[in-house]
């Protein structure tokens, strides 16, 4: 994978600026999920954001920078709607599920970055420092899943087991929502999936 040019400094306006570099992350979400890594060009994004190729490259000096920071803030944004309503006074199994609850509630919000994530946490094009900095945002559950571990709430396993199992069975409830094919309401698709996340 060929690295862009150098861009030009982008306009000294702060908020502009922050505006330009949202635009082509948010674009670049849209483009990756509906055609791909490989089949997005960047002047096909920095073209649709409206943004000059060269403020693009300022930005993201290739197309792997810019996957990287747009894994990453998806990653952040989830750590911190989900961190955000945790309560440590709270009971261990209650914290868990308020989490995972937390975790529908900003994937029925966000399909688009839920696809994403589905299609690209495995991509070998994020680099392996941008996924231990996003694991990194996480830490918190790894202390919450050890506590369920001790409490007989969830299996005896490695975090890492978790950690997959979860996020497949909460994005197949956000999956399920999405499409209406259940024949089940949402709240419905919401109970019962994660009735199938609990040591019984």
């Amino acid at each position: 994978m060929t690295r862009g040019k150098t861009g030009n400094v982008p306009a000294s306006d702060p908020k502009r600026s922050s505006r330009n570099r949202e635009k082509l992350l948010a674009t670049a979400l849209h483009l990756f999920t509906l055609q791909g890594f490989d089949a997005t060009p960047t002047a096909q994004i920095s073209k649709e954001a409206k943004v000059s190729t060269g403020t693009l490259f300022y930005y993201f000096p290739d197309k792997n920078s810019l996957i990287d920071q747009l894994y990453l803030s998806i990653k952040k944004e989830i750590a911190e709607a989900t961190r955000s309503t945790d309560n440590e006074a709270q009971p261990t199994e209650q914290r868990l599920e308020q989490f995972m609850r937390g975790y529908i509630r900003w994937g029925v919000a966000h399909p688009e970055k839920v696809r994403f994530l589905d299609q690209f946490c495995t991509s070998p094009g994020i680099g392996a420092a941008v996924k231990h900095e996003a694991y990194s945002e996480f830490a918190w559950m790894l202390e919450l899943s050890e506590a369920a571990v001790r409490e007989g709430i969830l299996r005896d396993l490695p975090f890492a087991f978790h950690a997959v199992m979860i996020s497949r069975v909460l994005n197949g409830i956000l999956m399920l929502i999405e499409s209406g094919t259940a024949g089940l309401s949402q709240d419905k698709i919401i109970e019962n999936g994660l009735e199938m996340l609990w040591k019984r």
